[in-house]
């Protein structure tokens, strides 16, 4: 049986479509992704992980099962503690890097540019000229069910 290759639908998407941060896509174009991703990491853990391995694991509890499972300690990290500090998301960043950071603030949960715009006060349709053509910034894609 040949590999399951996931394509990207070729509907445009529109306000209420979902977007995230697709890892996979980083992981496919930037042997550089977790060397980005530290730099959003707040000063006490920029100290704690810069002696780790790239394949840093930890235990975390999932908040839906309760199952304890292995997960990216950067990653993990990044996302439930540096990016819920207050100054995470300043109000003077461009905007891509505020989508960025706000995919990064809520645990990468899918919002719609219409969600985003309520969060970063910025309009929808702003919002998705900006995340919603043929180019990927920083892996933000539509979300895409399997």
């Amino acid at each position: 049986m040949p590999d399951t290759i996931n394509r990207f639908s070729l509907v445009k998407p529109t306000v209420d479509t979902p977007f995230h941060i697709d890892f996979s896509w980083w992981q496919e174009t930037d042997s550089n992704w977790r060397v980005f991703l530290f730099s959003f990491l707040c000063e006490k853990h920029q100290e704690d992980f810069a002696d780790k391995s790239d394949s840093f694991k930890i235990d975390a509890v999932d908040p839906e099962t309760a199952e304890i499972r292995p997960v990216d300690g950067l990653l993990h990290t990044l996302m439930n503690h540096c990016a819920q500090t207050e100054d995470f998301i300043p109000a003077n960043l461009p905007l891509i890097e505020r989508i960025f950071r706000t995919f990064l603030a809520n645990g990468n949960e899918p919002l719609s540019p219409q969600q985003l715009s309520d969060t970063i006060d910025r309009p929808a349709k702003t919002i998705l000229v900006t995340i919603g053509g043929h180019q990927v910034y920083k892996g933000i894609r539509p979300l895409q069910h399997k």
